[in-house]
């Protein structure tokens, strides 16, 4: 069964990876701006999920489909992204040191508090037998990721770790894409209509995702207005964005047992898309701002991103592979597109 086969050990292979990759200086450095982790951490996991449980609420009361509004619920309690926040700082001039820190902490806190969060939203929703699932994170999320950092203390290890990072990256999303092909294919053998699953509901979706992550957006931008601008583009990013890398395994080990999760998923793998497209478009602006409140040296970015010597890979430079690499990503989302035409080609037929 895929779910032994392929779900299970991708799962156990990307949060080995993750471990094996993920600096933990990178954690420490965070706490020495404890007034931004607090606001970030908060955003994530306590003003999204309130702005989004709103929204279902809403939508539910209208009789949108209590299966995208579960999986609205479990995408808006996801913690954000890694590489993506840190690109995405890095090209539009915000404060990347930021942007790391307070990603890689808060990927650390999702372990906990996304499970946590599912079983208080979702309690009267979806039956989630929490010893089960404590069992499950143990054994294919914390012990794989703790391995990797131990893993870190050899030498060897972590040179290859730290030379290959970009590598690793590509077998992450490789393998992401492998447990998404599952999905899709255990949707296609479902009838989605008959859990009241249309054809419009996965355009809705699309949309959805869309205005409430324009929202989102808005939100974080108006109350971040305390922070510098270089802080403030990083905070903004590292807020906004959900990952998928992450949270689509701890998706199908929270669902485990449930025949939905697949459909569970669909609303987080619809939103990874709209966040990278939306988040290009705004760089853009973002960037200028930056330089416009940066009065007293033009050059202070491009300083502060050659002194970052854990951004640094072979050698060469950080602006140019955080191009290359947020190219790449865009060319996987566009991919990703598709596959969300082929959901909606999927609905027709039922």
């Amino acid at each position: 069964m895929p779910k032994y086969t392929v779900k299970l050990p991708g799962v156990i292979m990307i949060f080995l990876s993750q471990g094996l990759c993920l600096d933990p200086t990178a954690v420490t450095k965070a706490f020495t701006q404890f007034h931004i982790i607090m606001y970030v951490s908060i955003f994530v996991f306590v003003v999204y999920p309130a702005v989004v449980m709103i929204i279902t609420t809403l939508l539910e009361s209208m009789g949108y489909s209590k299966y995208f509004c579960t999986g609205m619920i479990v995408t808006s309690v996801m913690p954000t992204t890694t590489a993506m926040s840190t690109i995405l700082t890095t090209m539009s001039g915000g404060k990347v040191a930021v942007a790391v820190a307070n990603a890689t902490l808060n990927n650390l806190m999702g372990i906990v508090c996304t499970p946590a969060l599912v079983m208080l939203l979702l309690s009267g929703t979806v039956s989630v037998d929490f010893g089960k699932v404590a069992i499950k994170l143990t054994y294919s999320i914390l012990v794989p990721f703790f391995c990797g950092q131990a893993l870190r203390s050899i030498a060897i290890i972590k040179d290859f770790a730290v030379k290959n990072k970009p590598k690793f990256s590509i077998f992450n999303h490789a393998v992401l894409v492998v447990i998404i092909f599952c999905s899709f294919c255990n949707i296609f053998s479902m009838r989605l209509s008959d859990y009241g699953v249309q054809w419009y509901h996965i355009m809705m979706q699309i949309v959805l995702n869309l205005a409430v992550h324009l929202l989102i957006c808005a939100l974080a931008w108006v109350t971040s207005r305390w922070a510098n601008m270089s802080d403030r583009v990083a905070i903004f990013f590292v807020a906004v964005q959900k990952t998928i890398v992450m949270g689509l395994p701890l998706l199908n080990e929270l669902f485990n047992d449930d025949p939905l999760r697949d459909i569970y998923a669909l609303p987080l793998i619809m939103y990874h898309p709209v966040e990278l497209i939306v988040g290009i478009l705004a760089g853009g602006r973002m960037r200028r701002l930056v330089e416009a409140s940066d009065q007293d040296s033009p050059t202070a970015q491009k300083r502060a991103l050659r002194n970052l010597p854990s951004l640094e890979i072979g050698g060469q430079d950080v602006g140019a592979i955080a191009e290359a690499r947020a190219l790449s990503l865009y060319n996987m989302m566009k991919r990703q597109w598709f596959l969300c035409c082929m959901m909606a080609a999927i609905g027709l037929a039922f």
